[in-house]
């Protein structure tokens, strides 16, 4: 064994085994079929990540005075829902003392509500979270305090993402304010579910508190915060799986045969002064071995670059699918160089020869 591997080690280094060569063909052929899945996986995650930050996955049923605020919060716990929450607007808004002539629309909302929004950043801490726009407004940062008009200090415990694309206009110069747990009712329940369900509506209507029978009562209503994007995000079909990893096994088969087959002159001349064919094999894919390694290292770095800027938890799986893929083409490279050296004939030489 110990010479076998010196053996293909020189074979190697001399350029007698054209690892060079065979190593750039497969690092251009794993490197296409790989950064082609890699950035088509990558794309839809972005998208998707769009789609749900956009507020398109958030579902908002409206109920004026008719919202269990502490039945909407619940929704949390069911299987898919990121967040939920509830708020109902308050008769007075805040008016801040250094712009008393202007009142911010104020909210009372559960403690759900922020995450509901989405992208929400919080000290933590009661206090005030606001809009981006009054945040600007009145240079406060999480941890100051808003001084109302009457002289009261409120502290400000975040600032909420929510921007100007296509969603409910309402909050985007606003306060939320944590309401007190008394059961008092609420006016709209938000609540974001990825992956999407079938059954988010009926969910949301049984936050819906029976009817008072008023006529001057609005009927419920249910919509999406944002509908720009449409109402469901629909994944791309794309390639089958077994697509790239029969192209991989199969591309790295024909190479690796290729390889073995423009030696096989040297190949039979070498059998012919004794060498053993299972000890050529041998040698035959411990060369394999070395230069595909090297070729499907370079290939995954194409994987790696097409899910830059990914969350681990989304970028991970995309590269490790690509390490599968990777690794099913050097076992063709193996296999291919495996049978190829199984092919060559020590009585062949002679036609080998005249061929060459």
């Amino acid at each position: 064994m110990r010479e076998i591997a010196r053996e293909a080690w020189r074979d190697v280094c001399a350029g007698a085994a054209w690892a060079v060569t065979s190593a750039v063909v497969v690092a251009v052929l794993l490197g296409s079929l790989l950064g082609f899945r890699a950035a088509s996986a990558a794309g839809e995650v972005r998208a998707a990540s769009a789609f749900l930050t956009s507020g398109a996955a958030t579902t908002v049923q409206r109920a004026e005075g008719r919202i269990d605020g502490r039945g909407c919060d619940a929704l949390a716990d069911s299987e898919g829902v990121l967040a939920s929450g509830a708020l109902r607007r308050v008769d007075r808004g805040v008016v801040p003392a250094v712009l008393p002539g202007s009142t911010i629309p104020t909210y009372e909302v559960t403690s759900g509500m922020v995450g509901a929004l989405g992208g929400a950043v919080a000290a933590g801490g009661a206090g005030l979270v606001l809009a981006p726009a009054v945040h600007d407004a009145l240079g406060l940062d999480p941890g100051d305090e808003l001084v109302t008009f009457a002289g009261r200090r409120l502290p400000v415990a975040g600032v909420y993402d929510y921007p100007d694309d296509g969603r409910d206009p309402d909050l985007e110069y606003a306060a939320l304010a944590p309401a007190a747990d008394d059961g008092t009712a609420f006016d709209a329940c938000w609540v974001t579910v990825w992956p999407q369900r079938d059954d988010t509506v009926p969910m949301l209507r049984r936050t819906v508190l029976p009817s008072s029978g008023a006529e001057e009562e609005e009927r419920p209503t249910v919509g999406l915060l944002n509908s720009r994007l449409g109402e469901t995000f629909v994944w791309s079909a794309g390639l089958p799986d077994w697509v790239p990893a029969s192209a991989a096994i199969g591309g790295g088969a024909a190479i690796g045969w290729a390889a073995v087959a423009r030696r096989r002159l040297a190949l039979a001349s070498d059998r012919h002064v004794g060498v053993r064919r299972s000890e050529q094999m041998l040698g035959i894919v411990l060369q394999h071995l070395v230069w595909g390694v090297a070729g499907a290292a370079v290939a995954m770095a194409t994987a790696v670059v097409a899910v830059r800027g990914l969350p681990p938890d989304d970028a991970l799986p995309i590269v490790a699918a690509s390490g599968v893929v990777a690794g099913l083409g050097l076992v063709g490279v193996l296999v291919g160089g495996g049978v190829g050296a199984a092919s060559v004939r020590e009585r062949a030489l002679h036609r080998y020869f005249r061929s060459r």
